[in-house]
């Protein structure tokens, strides 16, 4: 699957199983859930490749996808300081995406919630973990 079809399909799922519009862009929030998630992820999101580097857990082919996301229009512009992605994708498109890629639509709307929780989870620790310092 290209970078394209897979930044399409991870904002339809981002949009699909959220009530905001921003998806996680910085300290390794996103690359965290997806690798939590890795084995439930369709398509090809599932061969997503991880390491652990000097600043921690990251999904190898992420920054690509979410070059291509706002290349498409499907997310806001990059801006250093953003922590999040504002997404532009709207519901029925996100529903076509899914549906395109062989999801029911409960089944997209239900691994949608599943990144959107896990993102939620490491946004928590990591407050946490500033908290602390």
């Amino acid at each position: 699957m290209e970078r394209y079809e897979q930044a399409e399909l991870l904002v339809a799922l981002w949009r699909l199983g959220s009530n905001a519009d921003r998806m996680p862009t910085s300290h390794g929030i996103l690359d965290r859930a997806l690798d939590k998630l890795s084995h439930g992820l369709p398509g090809g999101l599932s061969d997503l490749s991880f390491s652990t580097t000097g600043v921690g857990l990251r999904c190898l082919e992420l920054p690509d996808i979410l070059l291509a996301a706002q290349e498409a229009l499907l997310t806001s512009e990059p801006n250093p300081t953003y922590q999040s992605t504002l997404i532009r994708l709207d519901l029925e498109d996100a529903t076509e995406i899914a549906i395109n890629s062989g999801l029911e639509l409960d089944e997209a709307r239900a691994i949608g919630r599943a990144i959107v929780e896990a993102s939620e989870t490491f946004i928590s620790e990591r407050a946490d973990e500033v908290e602390a310092a």
